[in-house]
């Protein structure tokens, strides 16, 4: 009987190991923080910069545990992240200012749609960021995704962006994770329409409202624009 439970747990533990990469498919994910206001996880983009998937620790028992990256500027972002009812902590990885490296049972509605099902796992590009909402990865069958997609279409408004594909090719992608001066100047140059077609304002414009140098400026955003346009193309392979 413990030999039938222990091949029984490799095996879902395993999904698809024996599976070929021919028959599984990608299904992404987006929802922008009005669409997913309801939703537990949400209330910590309050105090949280982001929430990363890193790697799945199990999928045995209740809820599947993961290791995730949090991202935060607030100092109650950890306590406030412990006490919601999307995660349950079991343990810290690696800490320091501004980032923990977790492992947390993810225990959210749409994280419980992908436990429940046998037929698909979360797989990077995964997080949820204050600026952007959800970007969710989930790899399968094509049963299985396809029960997923009906499944969070109930749980979720209908104007959100599902896919099902064989490739994850880089139509969309999530936005990597920038540092916290250069992401300031990104969404500044953003919001005052450097990146608009005519330009709106000038390097020199974003150096005046951020008190900086101009030559400050135009690193901060030749460096960002490296980081996009790399994520883009590791992406896209």
């Amino acid at each position: 009987m413990y030999r039938i439970t222990f091949i029984t747990q490799m095996l879902r533990a395993n999904r698809f190991y024996f599976m070929s990469a021919h028959d599984l498919r990608f299904l992404q994910i987006q929802v922008n923080m009005e669409q997913a206001k309801e939703l537990p996880s949400a209330v910590l983009m309050g105090t949280m910069d982001s929430i990363e998937f890193v790697s799945t620790v199990s999928t045995i028992g209740e809820a599947s545990e993961y290791i995730l990256c949090l991202r935060y500027t607030e100092p109650t972002a950890l306590e406030d992240f412990a006490n919601n009812d999307a995660f349950e902590l079991s343990g810290i990885i690696e800490q320091k200012e501004g980032l923990v490296l977790t492992k947390a049972f993810a225990k959210g509605p749409v994280a419980m749609l992908v436990h429940s099902n046998p037929e698909i796992w979360l797989q990077t590009p995964t997080l949820v960021t204050s600026a952007n909402g959800l970007f969710m990865t989930v790899h399968g069958t094509t049963k299985g995704l396809k029960r997923f997609r009906d499944d969070v279409s109930d749980l979720l408004p209908p104007s959100i962006k599902i896919r099902i594909s064989k490739d994850l090719k880089a139509d969309w992608i999530a936005a990597p994770q920038l540092p916290n001066r250069r992401k300031e100047v990104m969404e500044l140059a953003v919001k005052m329409g450097y990146y608009t077609t005519p330009r709106k304002c000038t390097q020199r414009d974003l150096a005046d409202a951020l008190g900086v140098r101009q030559g400050t400026i135009a690193e901060h955003l030749q460096s960002a624009e490296s980081m996009i346009i790399q994520s883009w193309a590791d992406q896209a392979k």
